[in-house]
């Protein structure tokens, strides 16, 4: 048994592989990072640094590199790579991960596999029935947009070959519980819940992506209580590798919820949308759903304008898009035929 564990530890420690850095506790060496502008002149690229979205962009007349600080999901060209190594912000500078220089010298990546399929993905329009929601000055109720958009997702997500649940397909009620409820009854991949925001300032605007904080987590607490009360996978094991194996679900759980952030935050803003940086929440979907999971806020029904982008069926369309192409991506990710898949951007 100690052995089973050992292994399941080093398969889900790799599998969490954008779990969140912070530059100040990373050491770092030359054999492993260059700094930003190093990197510009050896390879003749320009580069900008958005500190609000922590968006670094390098690019050339023929290539275009878009990447997160202190995540591994970047885009060339439109086309997400992943890596090895984040980029960070330490000492006033941004600090590069070297592998990116082997992707722009050689137009390829390596996408290593971990453990993790996509198949049934749970679909949550956020509200209904007595729960409108928010509601526009004009009446538009976020209820009624969550559930178009979500059904949207669901056609779209269905032709490329998922299997989709909805958590609710009619103006109904529905608990929060009985939303995650139905994430674990039908033994769900991912839970996705569509919202829409609204702020007392009409001014604020712009999508938004939410996963749990890790603040939140509460992985140990959380792991003994669920041994206790439920049984993983019908298995009669002891206690104390019941609460292992739940620790090793969540935080594997947790790393795969950033890692769809990230991946939503660039698909969205690839496409243009007007999209903040994920952002952590204590949201109850997001705690005790025990899948991969995240919130996303299309825009605010108080911002007169993304009120009316959001009335039109080609925006609700165009927001389940992206969603599908994030989720797309992430299946691409973790179901490679090898343990190593050399991807050819050039």
């Amino acid at each position: 048994m100690k052995r089973v564990l050992i292994v399941l530890v080093l398969i889900f420690v790799n599998a969490c592989a954008t779990a969140p850095h912070r530059g100040s506790g990373i050491r770092v060496s030359n054999s492993d990072y260059i700094d930003i502008a190093s990197f510009c002149k050896k390879h003749n690229f320009e580069y900008s640094f958005d500190t609000i979205d922590d968006l670094v962009r390098i690019y050339s007349p023929d290539k275009d590199i878009k990447l997160l600080l202190n995540s591994s999901v970047g885009t060339l060209s439109g086309s997400i790579f992943y890596l090895k190594k984040p980029p960070i912000y330490l000492k006033g500078k941004i600090l590069l991960p070297r592998q990116l220089e082997k992707i722009i010298t050689s137009g390829e990546f390596v996408s290593f596999r971990p453990l993790f399929t996509i198949k049934t993905i749970v679909v949550d329009p956020g509200h209904g029935g007595k729960d409108p929601g928010a509601i526009s000055s004009s009446g538009l109720q976020e209820k009624t947009i969550n559930l178009r958009v979500a059904k949207y997702l669901k056609e779209e997500l269905e032709q490329m070959g998922f299997n989709v649940i909805l958590t609710r397909s009619q103006d109904s009620s529905l608990s929060l519980a009985e939303r995650t409820n139905i994430a674990k009854k039908h033994n769900a991949d991912l839970f996705v819940s569509i919202h829409a925001n609204s702020n007392h300032s009409q001014k604020v605007n712009g999508a938004e992506i939410y996963y749990l904080s890790p603040a939140h987590l509460r992985a140990q607490e959380r792991s003994v209580r669920l041994a206790r009360s439920e049984n993983f996978q019908g298995k009669s094991i002891s206690l104390d590798t019941k609460a292992i194996l739940w620790d090793l679900l969540i935080s594997k759980n947790y790393g795969f919820s950033v890692e769809l952030s990230d991946i939503f935050y660039l698909t969205f803003k690839n496409l243009g949308f007007n999209i903040k940086p994920p952002k952590k929440a204590p949201f109850y979907v997001l705690k005790y759903a025990y899948v991969p999971s995240v919130l996303v806020e299309m825009g605010y029904l108080s911002n007169i304008y993304e009120e009316k982008a959001l009335r039109k069926n080609y925006y609700q369309k165009q927001i389940a898009h992206a969603i599908a192409l994030g989720i797309s991506s992430l299946k691409k990710r973790h179901t490679t035929p090898n343990n190593e898949n050399y991807v050819n951007l050039n």
